[in-house]
């Protein structure tokens, strides 16, 4: 209940700030599942939003409004406030169910500038708190704490984000209790086209748990940068294995709200 509350309390404060003409650039995360090594900037609120559908391999769909919150503290750390703030599913042999989706608190800090081989690199913790109905499918039903070590680079116009992450994620006693360890990876290019528009490319993979089967899919995508406080994107996500959805599809922005301090 305390996460119900935190979550829209959260969002609704740094969208009541008063934007103040000072320069900043905002540092877009999405739509990948991949995030690169570099924080939002020390006093900045920065919001990630977006629309999906999926339509997995028995047909059924789902739809939701990815959200992503970034508090950017200091310098080269920030905080995260997550969930799918509308998350809609439509299975093929059951009625739709909708809702909000599991609230996600993380930190994000990058330790290293230009380290081994000229990467940045930074380190992630993030925990999932069972907010939303796991009996509806919504949410996951228990917590899941993941841990992620990032790693990037610029060459000339490519940008590469490298992430290797490690979950815990929580079992219900229906499912046995205890908890499942599922090990992931990303490789994300993005190609820089022109001062404003950039496609990127990305191959990211889940190990298979007693919850889903192995995932392995590839996203392709285009931004364009409005401005230094405005990115919007879409593009299409493909699974290549049977635990994947057939295909996802997606739009959203990158949106820099203000400073608050």
């Amino acid at each position: 209940m305390v996460m119900k509350i935190l979550w829209p309390f959260s969002l609704s404060l740094a969208l009541g700030l008063q934007a103040q003409e000072v320069p900043f650039e905002v540092n877009p995360n999405r739509p990948t599942f991949a995030t690169p090594a570099s924080t939002t900037q020390p006093g900045v609120a920065e919001l990630e939003w977006g629309l999906q559908r999926s339509t997995f391999r028995d047909d059924s769909t789902s739809f939701a409004t990815p959200t992503l919150l970034k508090l950017g503290l200091i310098k080269d750390l920030e905080v995260r406030l997550a969930a799918p703030v509308y998350l809609r599913l439509a299975p093929t042999d059951a009625p739709a169910v909708s809702g909000m989706g599991d609230f996600n608190l993380g930190v994000q800090w990058c330790y290293l500038h230009d380290g081994l081989f000229g990467m940045d690199q930074a380190i992630q913790v993030a925990h999932t708190f069972p907010t939303a109905s796991a009996s509806q499918g919504l949410g996951n039903g228990a917590p899941i704490d993941t841990l992620t070590l990032i790693f990037s680079k610029d060459v000339g116009p490519y940008h590469v984000d490298v992430n290797l992450l490690e979950s815990w994620i929580g079992l219900t006693p229906d499912a046995g209790g205890g908890r499942a360890t599922q090990t992931a990876g990303t490789v994300c290019i993005t190609r820089s086209l022109s001062d404003q528009w950039s496609i990127t490319g990305e191959l990211y993979g889940l190990q298979a748990t007693s919850l889903n089967d192995r995932i392995l899919s590839n996203l392709w995508c285009v931004a364009y940068k409005a401005s230094k406080r405005l990115v919007v994107d879409g593009g299409v996500d493909i699974g290549l294995t049977h635990g994947a959805p057939r295909y996802t599809v997606f739009a959203g922005l990158t949106v820099g709200l203000a400073r608050f301090h």
